[in-house]
């Protein structure tokens, strides 16, 4: 029986390299899902949203705004919808509505 040869550190590195590469699509493609989510629901294009910006079937978000609004100023800017969406897929309750990048009412 031909004993196994392990994978050389050179060998393991290129491997690495090449899955990231490959990736790096679709990583680019979730990041610009997210922006223009956020871009979808900023209605007057100001770079912020305000309560009345965000869908009614994303009752956690707008109840919660202040919890995300970290500069304190009564809306979410592009990083604070991120910090937000993440909040809120990782809590378990990220269906029905309670999604930022669910933004299936549109005004």
């Amino acid at each position: 029986m031909k004993s196994q040869k392990s994978l050389k550190p050179a060998a393991i590195a290129t491997l690495l390299a090449l899955s990231a590469i490959a990736a790096a699509p679709v990583l680019a493609q979730q990041q610009s899902t997210a922006d223009s989510s956020f871009e979808s629901l900023d209605k007057n294009h100001d770079g912020h949203l305000t309560r009345s910006e965000i869908p009614e079937d994303m009752p956690l978000l707008r109840t919660r705004l202040s919890t995300y609004d970290a500069d304190h100023d009564g809306r979410l800017d592009a990083k604070e919808y991120a910090a937000a969406k993440m909040a809120l897929q990782g809590n378990g309750k990220g269906t029905s509505g309670d999604n930022p990048s669910s933004s299936s009412s549109q005004h």
